[in-house]
């Protein structure tokens, strides 16, 4: 989903997601809850990967994603440069 500047996953989709994957450490942890809101905007979860490793991800509720544009490639970088492509 696009919030406009913000991406945004939401539990349960069908669509694979292009993103990357950090190792961090407790202390960046609480600063990324901080600053992506958790637990009142996103909600931190374990989401698992092509390769069957699991995450942890900020998803957006499917009632807050109600209405919000869906990028159907997954990836939300370059759909940005080609947004005439969405929906």
């Amino acid at each position: 989903m696009s919030l406009g500047a913000f991406p945004a996953m939401i539990a349960g989709g069908a669509t694979a997601v292009v993103g990357e994957v950090y190792e961090i450490d407790p202390v960046t942890l609480a600063a990324l809850d901080r600053l992506e809101g958790h637990p009142r905007f996103y909600q931190r979860a374990a989401i698992r990967l092509e390769d069957g490793d699991e995450v942890l991800a900020y998803l957006l509720s499917p009632e807050q994603a109600r209405g919000r544009t869906r990028i159907p490639s997954g990836d939300w970088t370059n759909a940005n440069r080609h947004k005439e492509d969405w929906r």
